[in-house]
């Protein structure tokens, strides 16, 4: 095997661990865990339906529609 094929094999090489490690990094660090959620949906209060403290009543019904079978009798209204 000639020099530059190995500079090109090596090269490739590398290129593909970088493109490994990126991509699993980046699936790892995606979403959030189940202790977070239950955070979340225990900060909700007694009605979720109801515009918690930071969020405009339009700002709401908008993060409401991302997620209908979730509020989906807040939505009906």
């Amino acid at each position: 095997m000639a020099d530059y094929e190995k500079i090109i094999l090596y090269g490739l090489l590398v290129v593909i661990v970088i493109g490994l490690v990126f991509s699993i990094s980046t699936f790892f660090s995606k979403g959030y865990s189940q202790k977070e959620y239950d955070k979340f949906v225990s900060a909700e209060g007694n009605n979720k339906c109801e515009t918690p403290e930071g969020y405009t009543d339009q700002e709401w019904k908008d993060h409401m529609s991302h997620h209908p079978k979730r509020y989906k009798e807040c939505l009906a209204n």
